[in-house]
């Protein structure tokens, strides 16, 4: 295994959290990945201000970041006609934006059984970009 598919691995595995998506990237085999991880996991002290928590804060932004995303303006899916492609569609995700509600706004739109305070009081408190889906509203509104 050569430098860049280490320094590749490390990058991405800092990026997303995920082991197997890092491996994917460097194009390493799944037993090379774990010994790589193992070796970052046990020197956070290599990795300067990169500790697991930090590793695991970032990815749990990027799939927050990427599920408001996917909520708010889809993505693209190619569409077939008999057997062939015949163009694309934006399919959005009902179901993350439905989570996203019913997290931010649970009196309203979490139904009757969970609309009440469970104790004293219900603190919700959901740290996410909402910034995502403006990317592509620009981007449409210009081009």
């Amino acid at each position: 295994m050569n430098k860049r598919k280490i320094s590749l691995f490390k990058k991405t595995y800092r990026a997303t959290g995920s082991m197997a998506a890092a491996a994917r990237a460097a194009e390493i085999a799944p037993d090379e990945a774990r010994q790589l991880r193992a070796q970052l996991l046990a020197e956070p002290a290599s990795l300067p201000g990169q500790g697991e928590a930090d590793d695991l804060g970032r990815a749990v932004a990027a799939l927050e970041s990427e599920a408001v995303r996917r909520a708010l303006t889809g993505v693209e899916v190619p569409v077939f006609h008999q057997g062939r492609e015949c163009g694309n569609t934006v399919k959005h995700s009902d179901q993350l934006l439905m989570f996203l509600l019913k997290t931010l706004k649970p009196s309203r739109y979490a139904g009757a059984r969970d609309a009440s305070p469970a104790g004293p009081g219900r603190v919700v408190e959901l740290d996410i970009d909402l910034s995502a889906g403006e990317d592509m509203e620009q981007a449409e509104q210009q081009g």
